[in-house]
């Protein structure tokens, strides 16, 4: 008779096959590894595997999942509440760009696939409410302390979707160094940051125009 696995176990051997699969993916694509290949690559048979996963998209969509919880928590190590706003925000957004840099691998599995939302939220809903929050957490702070004024969600899907295109013009090679990456990065925050009402400039400036949920520029 099979030994009953504790709860504890099963979660052992799950994230050590999440992760011997995620190496196997990142170098032979997903569509060039077999649930055989992820056993093997753990010393233990094709029948262990379905112990823990169905098939080869569960295990994708779990990894998905798993590789998401670890770049949320990286970027909210990078959140001091008692820090003042605009350095939270240039603190995880350097968290941003040296997760892309440190683990490419992970970055392009969570990313570079399907529909991220789609894909994990039916599973993994609380994994996309932390990624929603992890977003926004730091723009509602700039919000809050007014340096900045819109949408919350609208302002942090513009300042994610800089970042992102960014980290993959890095990854493809069109941004040659760390260096370029990074200066277009704060030139692109920088710009959008204005666009929201960030002064840089004398105090009697204009103000600027706000950014609406639409994320149409309204005047003030």
């Amino acid at each position: 008779m099979r030994k009953q696995l504790t709860d504890q176990q099963v979660e052992v051997f799950r994230e050590r096959l999440l992760r011997a699969a995620e190496k196997l993916f990142a170098k032979h694509g997903v569509a060039g590894v077999s649930m055989r290949q992820i056993a093997q690559a753990l010393g233990y048979s094709q029948t262990a595997a379905y112990r823990y996963f169905a098939n080869k998209d569960e295990i994708l969509l779990a990894m998905r999942a798993a590789a998401l919880d670890r770049f949320c928590g990286h970027l909210e190590s990078a959140f001091d509440p008692a820090r003042d706003a605009r350095k939270n925000a240039r603190a995880v957004g350097q968290a941003f760009l040296d997760f892309a840099l440190k683990h490419p691998d992970t970055y392009r599995l969570i990313f570079f696939t399907e529909n991220l939302e789609q894909a994990i939220a039916p599973q993994y809903a609380a994994t996309m409410t932390r990624f929603r929050a992890t977003m926004t957490t730091y723009v509602q702070a700039l919000i809050d302390a007014g340096y900045i004024e819109g949408d919350v969600e609208t302002l942090a899907e513009t300042f994610f979707s800089a970042a992102h295109g960014i980290v993959m013009m890095h990854m493809s090679g069109l941004l040659k160094t760390v260096r370029a990456r990074d200066e277009l990065h704060r030139a692109s925050m920088r710009l959008i940051a204005q666009g929201a009402g960030m002064r840089t400039g004398a105090e009697g400036a204009a103000k600027p125009a706000r950014i609406a949920a639409s994320g149409r520029p309204r005047k003030t």
